[in-house]
């Protein structure tokens, strides 16, 4: 696309300069090469991306830079050694490169639990303790440390630019993730674990040609692929395997998911419909609607359907059981399909998920909250090399590491067709972050999801029971981010 638009640009600048007499034949030249420049720059296909960060050529001195990051995904910021492994590489030369561009030492990071980073977190600030530069902790144990006063606003952090393409495009819009002028905890390309754990949509080319089903790329890019059309393809489905008159896991389905947690708010904001908005600086409840409760309802309703199977609070289920061969289409994180469907024999695509209906405008994705997210402790000190370090790693990761990711890792390993590609892209250029997700903190929306789900109509009384709570929580949340 680079080269096409490049081309474009530089014959019709030469265009201009061979109709005009007072057009030197030099001058012409020297700007057609500079806006070829700029084009080459600024134009953002995930591959050969070259826009750089602002940070200014700092010495920092050989000093160490630390963190403490969830034992599951410490390659977010360090990895040892070079091994051979293309993703694992990208990551150590990134490093390498911040290193010797700063003259730092990105020190091997302390791996614990998402709980045990949450209590080391609080004793590090209540001592007054400047042990950790930064913190990568899961979403929502991370998300009620900063609740709590543990972490410094990140735009009181130097050097960092959240206008830039390395951070989410939804983490600057007002009232989506930052309130007031304040965020406490941000996300980046430096994590590569904001990825892995995006919910998409695996399909099983295979049995949906058996079924009939075509053209789900085509369907997709015209904006047709709905909940409704995942429906139609899915609900009859269903052939019991094991002949023992159970829908069990034995069995073969048209779609699996788990419809819980996460998992279900992906569904939600996938729909282009949040929890909580902020009016005049307050938060107001917008679950309570039409557009919900019928979303709800068409949700149950999948549930119900033969073709469906629901493994309610596992997940790991549906990601060990589709590449099983039990489903035509299931639920999975990206790191599933990675990690997981490596000796899967059948060709299989990836697709976001669904929209609610065509006329939404875009599909929408959000991101497990076992994700790490980026903070900074109250009691870090060197708050200029911190804001330096994680501009720069973000800009290196979305230079290089992002692309290594999508483009290696994901295309040649995982989808295995260049469409598959595109639709890894679509998912990941959208995936969504708002306020309400980041600081949920276990007391929000997100987490009792799924009670709209337990019986026919349960929207309206599960939701009467849970208003008060969940206004009185996030009163509080807009409180904290009002305090002076």
């Amino acid at each position: 696309m680079k080269k096409h638009i490049a081309v474009l640009l530089l014959a019709s600048l030469l265009l201009t300069a061979c109709g005009s007499a007072q057009t030197d034949t030099e001058e012409a030249a020297q700007e057609t090469e500079a806006a070829v420049q700029t084009e080459a720059e600024t134009v953002d296909p995930i591959a050969g991306r070259t826009l750089q960060d602002a940070v200014p050529e700092l010495d920092f001195g050989g000093a160490e830079f630390r963190s403490i990051v969830q034992e599951s995904t410490p390659y977010d910021i360090y990895v040892a050694e070079s091994t051979g492994d293309t993703l694992n590489d990208s990551i150590f030369n990134r490093n390498k490169t911040i290193e010797e561009r700063f003259n730092v030492v990105i020190a091997e990071a302390a791996a614990k639990n998402h709980g045990q980073i949450a209590s080391e977190v609080k004793a590090v600030v209540t001592a007054g303790d400047d042990a950790y530069d930064l913190v990568l902790g899961q979403m929502e144990e991370s998300g009620k440390n900063a609740l709590e006063g543990y972490f410094r606003n990140w735009y009181d952090i130097p050097h960092v630019n959240f206008e830039n393409p390395w951070y989410p495009k939804s983490l600057v819009q007002d009232g989506i993730a930052s309130v007031n002028g304040k965020m406490y905890v941000a996300m980046s390309d430096l994590c590569i674990s904001y990825a892995e754990q995006t919910w998409a949509i695996a399909y099983d080319k295979v049995e949906a040609e058996n079924y009939g089903i075509t053209g789900v790329y085509e369907t997709v890019r015209e904006g047709k692929w709905t909940i409704d059309k995942l429906l139609e393809w899915t609900e009859d489905i269903y052939t019991d395997v094991n002949n023992d008159g159970i829908k069990d896991e034995g069995d073969f389905y048209g779609f699996m998911h788990s419809a819980t947690g996460c998992h279900l708010a992906a569904y939600l904001y996938g729909f282009d419909q949040r929890t909580v908005d902020l009016k005049d600086g307050s938060p107001v409840m917008i679950l309570n609607t039409e557009k919900t409760v019928s979303i709800f309802e068409k949700l149950y309703q999948l549930n119900q359907n033969p073709g469906t199977k629901d493994y309610a609070g596992s997940s790991l289920r549906v990601r060990d059981l589709f590449p099983a061969g039990r489903s035509v289409f299931a639920t999975m994180q990206m790191q599933h399909c990675y990690n997981h469907m490596r000796e899967f024999e059948n060709p299989y695509g990836i697709i976001p998920f669904p929209k609610w209906e065509e006329a939404q405008e875009e599909y929408y994705s959000i991101v497990d909250a076992g994700c790490n997210i980026i903070a900074v402790l109250m009691t870090a000190q060197n708050t200029e090399m911190i804001g330096a370090l994680v501009e720069a790693l973000s800009a290196e990761s979305w230079r290089s590491v992002m692309p290594t990711y999508c483009d290696i890792t994901l295309s040649a390993k995982v989808a295995r067709d260049e469409e598959s590609s595109e639709m890894i892209n679509m998912v990941l250029e959208n995936r969504f972050i708002d306020f309400a997700y980041l600081y949920d903190g276990w007391s929000g929306w997100t987490f009792k999801l799924d009670g709209f789900l337990k019986k026919e109509g349960a929207f309206a009384s599960t939701y009467a029971q849970q208003e008060k709570q969940a206004q009185t929580y996030y009163d509080k949340v807009i409180a904290f981010f009002y305090e002076d």
